[in-house]
């Protein structure tokens, strides 16, 4: 978000606001004699407001800049300067949804008018608006001013969104050319840089955006997922805690919770909560850590309490509850356990300063449900028409649609059919849960596809029926995580940035060694990923035949 306008000093401002409110609420030449009076105080007009606003917006003064630019723009309807300049004022406050109708009103009348479009576009990404409009909209920033930084700083992400790398890095190159000096630019720079598989480059970039901003958290955290991806935990776990102000996803989300995070104080005599974060992946990622850090809890003399996921509940403490003194799932801040410190899963590794050495250890760490598993087993083995299937392939093809990086990780069942749909002696079965209407489309096109999700209304439920599978195939989603923690063979699907947890370049995990990596070799290509899974899929059919 760019504005144009200077800063002068800021007189009193509370009767001028009043003023022009007055005036506002008042007709005729009762308007007139209070926007006289006003006058009086400071000048009202297309200069000398937007110049206010600015200043007091850089005083901080943000709910007087918003009110003072909104009655600027009532008592003059037809003005843009008054239309961007509460616009402005209304996205600097964080309100991108109410700052897109001044700037569509400005647009309509001037749409040159500088700063207009690619502030416009930021609001509608801010918003979850249309990334085609986005990305027309700083197409057009970067038309009308090709030497401004700001349009090409944001066409980096928005042509990212858009599958155009080349495009991407294009507009990274003119974005540092402008402004070499710009942590935005370099943050955004080392994005593309990522996408592009040029992770040399990328870590030098976002270590200097970084050094730029250090207290920009979004940058850090970029940084964090960099060493992370390269296996470098000593530099990425600390950054990694950037997470909850970093992460776009999770700024703002931190929960407050009634005691202090532990940060290593001695706990004897203490309790200490550990919570369940973010996506169900990540909880099944790190539950592997919770007995390396009971073991350190109950060695200092203290007690253990764990919080999860209500989907999680049965899973979790049939696998890991012994290693705890007391488990929770869901409820709510009002339902926890009374405690002394408090620390989020995620903070785990990190404080207790685990490299990689635990990681293939810890596998499997779930246990399926006995009763649950041999039932699903009996029903697999069932007698089953002539032709019937020996290999039992579970499928999933996306991760959740509202993940920011979905559009990249997202296979698609329809991706799953052309690959595998030849390929005898498997049955492939669902492990989509809500994809009905993908499976029927599958089904109508050709290729059969079992789908029992109906039953699978917890993770516990799933991790019986992955374990009745042969095999896993699936896109970096919890289904993925799931079979890995439980020690099935799964192959990971896996785009050109992938999650840091399943590194660069080699094909298995060090923290899943029953799973196999088929990784994109270009951006967004996923024929040939799909192409080296069929041929592996027909090898192990045949040879189960």
């Amino acid at each position: 978000m760019s504005s144009a306008a200077s800063s002068p000093n800021v007189p009193l401002v509370p009767p001028l606001i009043a003023m022009l409110r007055r005036s506002l609420d008042a007709g005729g030449d009762a308007r007139a004699i209070w926007l006289e009076a006003a006058r009086l105080l400071h000048p009202v007009d297309d200069c000398a407001i937007p110049q206010l606003t600015m200043a007091l917006l850089g005083a901080g003064r943000t709910d007087d800049a918003v009110e003072l630019a909104g009655l600027y723009d009532a008592l003059a309807p037809t003005s843009p300067a008054a239309a961007f300049n509460h616009g402005y004022a209304l996205q600097y406050a964080g309100r991108h949804a109410d700052a897109i109708s001044p700037y569509r009103r400005v647009l309509a009348v001037a749409p040159a008018w500088p700063s207009l479009k690619n502030n416009l576009a930021v609001a509608v990404r801010m918003t979850g608006g249309d990334a085609a409009e986005e990305l027309a909209l700083l197409e057009g920033a970067a038309a009308d001013a090709p030497s401004a930084p700001d349009a090409w700083i944001n066409l980096v992400i928005a042509r990212l969104r858009g599958c155009d790398l080349p495009g991407a890095l294009d507009a990274s190159a003119k974005a540092l050319a402008l402004a070499p000096d710009s942590p935005l630019a370099l943050n955004n720079a080392a994005m593309a840089y990522k996408e592009a598989q040029r992770w040399d480059d990328a870590e030098r970039i976002a270590a200097r955006a970084s050094e730029r901003d250090p207290d920009n958290a979004s940058h850090r955290f970029n940084l964090a997922l960099i060493h992370l991806a390269r296996g470098d935990y000593a530099a990425g776990w600390p950054a990694h805690e950037m997470r909850w102000s970093g992460a776009p996803e999770l700024r703002g989300k931190l929960p407050a919770l009634p005691g202090p995070r532990w940060r290593g104080e001695p706990l004897a005599g203490k309790t200490l909560l550990v919570w369940g974060e973010q996506g169900m992946g990540d909880l099944l990622q790190f539950a592997r850590f919770v007995p390396a850090l009971a073991e350190r809890v109950h060695r200092e003399g203290g007690r253990l309490e764990w919080n999860s996921f209500p989907q999680m509940g049965d899973l979790l403490v049939r696998s890991l509850g012994a290693h705890v003194d007391g488990y929770r799932a869901g409820g709510g801040v009002a339902a926890l356990q009374p405690f002394d410190y408090e620390i989020p899963l995620m903070s785990v590794p990190w404080m207790l300063g685990l490299g990689d050495a635990l990681l293939g250890d810890t596998v499997p760490y779930l246990r399926a449900d006995d009763a649950a598993l041999g039932r699903w087993r009996e029903r697999f083995a069932a007698p089953a028409p002539v032709g019937a299937a020996p290999l039992r392939v579970g499928l999933a093809w996306t991760g959740s649609l509202t993940h920011q990086r979905n559009p990249f990780r997202r296979v698609g069942l329809d991706r799953y059919a052309a690959a595998f749909g030849g390929i005898g002696g498997v049955t492939f079965h669902s492990l989509q849960p809500g994809a009905a209407a993908d499976v029927e489309a599958a089904r109508a096109a050709g290729f059969p596809i079992v789908d029992e999700t109906a039953e699978l209304r917890t993770f516990d439920d799933t991790a019986a029926y992955v374990g009745a599978l042969d095999l896993v195939v699936s896109v970096c989603t919890s289904v993925a995580h799931l079979s890995g923690a439980l020690g099935r063979p799964t192959w990971v699907l896996l785009d050109v940035n992938p999650h840091w947890v399943w590194q660069l370049e080699r094909r298995d995990s060090p923290w899943y060694p029953s799973a196999t990596l088929y990784r994109q070799r270009a951006f967004a290509r996923w024929e040939p990923v799909m192409e080296e899974a069929a041929r592996d899929l027909r090898e192990w059919a045949q040879r189960a035949r």
